[in-house]
């Protein structure tokens, strides 16, 4: 059995508050699909994602499945109210992605408390940075929470307020979220609409409705989760004086997933599964029609299956099927892009020490790309339909509360470009609680 379900299996929950959840899941989504009837939103993580963006690193699939936090970490990470964790690697010879995770909490009283989280995401499908900041106050159903999320521009400060039930020990998490983003942007003050260097006022105001849902059993753990950002529109104003300068601009974004780990037959399971979409317009004020729409999405399932051979080595198998769509429309347009990645990963992980574990496997992307170009990533610097193979090996030790996790990848393919010697990806992994 994997040790994050070993560890959440362990937990037992008195019979009313699992009654409450329940009541309170279904009450959950009631209250989100009203809200996503009636809400209107847009964000930073849906505004810069791309998925045709990826093409400029021919590996990009295998290279973000190997800077994945390990599984065997998710339990400290998730009971910890105070940790760090940051994945690190190298994309392309100018690029490096980084994904950081920082959550801090403080008491407020009694009961009620604090809290901070960054979320750093910085690779080639999208660009953002948040800090939140979080207020919670524990009531008989649940914790109600409010949390502020600051930006330089004014116009793009976000709010939010979230219902808690239940928590990492329990056998039901739930945390209902009504996200209120760019709440500054002519909202309250219609003169408050400056963002950046232009005046964005919206025509159509963003919102976030969201929903997280866990559940836990000995041996088993689901969770399922997704944000609706529904259409917002807003009027780009360069000039008061020539309204053919003018822009109009509208965003819109769905994002969802679902994982299941299972113990049975004497292996570990894995599933999982999401779903991101999002579409933009930007338009000349007097001429709608040229709208430049861009739509684009990427979904992708994946299974994998662990048996312990002996009490030191285990080994893993894993598939990973996922799609890229991306379509423009004129004045750029009409063009499309679609690519399909196809990854087999074979891995084994023998334990060295108690606080060491060595990580060696293979893996093979076979990469079908239908793109009419254009779009600087396809026809120029794309690398079309290709099979990607690699080797790797990690190291994964522990010093007092720090986690480390450092991995070789060897490219096994002959490669497009120049390459010196041998071509070689590096990728680092580190958590710690506090």
């Amino acid at each position: 059995m994997s040790p994050r379900l070993r560890r959440e299996g362990d937990a037992t929950v008195p019979g009313l508050v699992t009654g409450l959840a329940s009541r309170a899941v279904l009450l959950a989504i009631v209250l989100l699909l009203i809200a996503a009837a009636t809400a209107r939103a847009g964000t930073e993580e849906f505004s810069t994602f791309s998925a045709e963006a990826q093409e400029e690193d021919d590996e990009s699939l295998i290279d973000h499945m190997l800077t994945r936090i390990p599984r065997a970490w998710d339990g400290e990470w998730e009971s910890a109210p105070l940790a760090l964790r940051t994945s690190q690697a190298c994309l392309t010879s100018g690029q490096w992605l980084t994904y950081t995770d920082l959550k801090l909490r403080s008491t407020l009283g009694e009961r009620a408390w604090f809290g901070f989280d960054f979320t750093q995401r910085e690779d080639d499908r999208a660009n953002y940075d948040f800090l939140d900041f979080s207020f919670h106050f524990p009531t008989r159903f649940g914790t109600a929470a409010g949390m502020f999320r600051p930006f330089h521009d004014k116009a793009r400060q976000d709010f939010a307020l979230m219902w808690d039930v239940g928590n990492d020990t329990t056998a039901v998490q739930l945390r209902l979220t009504a996200g209120l983003e760019d709440l500054f942007n002519n909202f309250w003050e219609f003169r408050q609409y400056r963002n950046g260097g232009e005046s964005e006022p919206y025509l159509r105001h963003p919102w976030e409705p969201g929903l997280r849902l866990v559940v836990r059993q000995p041996r088993l753990r689901a969770e399922v989760g997704g944000r609706y950002l529904t259409p917002s529109r807003k009027r780009v104003i360069v000039s008061f004086a020539d309204e053919s300068l003018n822009r109009v601009r509208t965003l819109w974004g769905t994002l969802g997933w679902a994982t299941v780990d299972a113990s049975a037959l004497g292996l570990d399971w894995e599933l999982r599964s999401t779903n991101q979409q999002a579409t933009s317009t930007d338009a000349p004020w007097l001429e709608p029609q040229l709208d430049d729409r861009n739509f684009r999405r990427q979904w992708s399932f994946e299974s994998s299956v662990q048996r312990q051979i002996t009490p030191r080595l285990e080994a893993e198998a894993r598939w990973v099927y996922q799609g890229r769509t991306q379509r423009h429309g004129p004045p750029d347009g009409p063009r499309f892009f679609d690519a399909i990645d196809r990854v087999w990963q074979i891995e084994t992980r023998w334990a060295a020490h108690r606080a060491v574990t060595l990580r060696v496997g293979g893996m093979r992307d076979r990469i079908t790309v239908v793109d009419t170009g254009g779009n600087g990533y396809g026809s120029f610097n794309g690398y079309g339909t290709r099979f990607e193979t690699r080797a790797y090996v990690g190291l994964m030790t522990r010093f007092g509360r720090v986690r480390l996790e450092g991995i070789e990848g060897i490219e096994l393919d002959h490669e497009p470009y120049v390459v010196s010697g041998f071509h070689d990806k590096g990728f680092l992994q580190l958590q710690t609680t506090f």
